[in-house]
């Protein structure tokens, strides 16, 4: 029963893997979104990693229903998009977070990153999971606890590129400026 899954060139979205964010309770956590495309060939090996998760967890899991962490990046029965970005589509999502400690994260020739500005959303990495079951009273499931990332190439940005500003904005030499 493996609940470890290297995930082979998936993209981060809303990585926070190295300075981490604080959540509501002001605990700093390290996280990053997996975008894993639907054709990606490592679904089959997520799915069984939860299902070991959940044969792991059965007893804190207890009856009833469990949250997936593998959630649909496209349309829901209702024709709504539930999580709304574009670069969604087509992917399945996976939020993986460790609530104790950083992540390590290296390039890929596996030299230490420390800049985040190297590792963004949007970028491609090799990524070390661990599913594991919780149960937080009527909250229960399986998540990805993240372990380690490898960048492994860049990505257009997702969000936080800046805006390119000899395309937006004229000069005081133009005519038309602030006419």
């Amino acid at each position: 029963m493996n609940t470890q899954v290297v995930l082979k060139e998936v993209r981060l979205s809303y990585c926070y893997a190295i300075k981490g964010k604080l959540n509501d309770k002001g605990e700093k956590v390290y996280s990053t979104t997996l975008l894993v495309p639907k054709n990606h060939p490592q679904i089959e090996e997520i799915k069984a990693a939860i299902a070991a998760a959940k044969e792991k967890g059965k007893e804190k899991l207890g009856k009833g229903a469990v949250k997936s962490p593998l959630l649909d990046g496209d349309l829901t029965e209702d024709g709504q998009y539930k999580y709304a970005d574009e670069a969604n589509r087509g992917h399945f999502l996976l939020r993986a977070a460790n609530y104790t400690r950083q992540p390590k994260v290296v390039d890929s020739q596996k030299r230490e990153i420390i800049d985040p500005d190297q590792l963004y959303s949007g970028c491609y990495a090799n990524v070390v999971v661990n599913f594991y079951a919780y149960n937080s009273g009527s909250n229960k499931g399986v998540s990805p606890g993240l372990e380690a990332i490898q960048k492994w190439r860049d990505g257009e940005r997702l969000s936080g590129g800046g805006v390119k500003v000899d395309e937006v904005f004229g000069t005081d030499d133009d005519d038309e400026f602030m006419n």
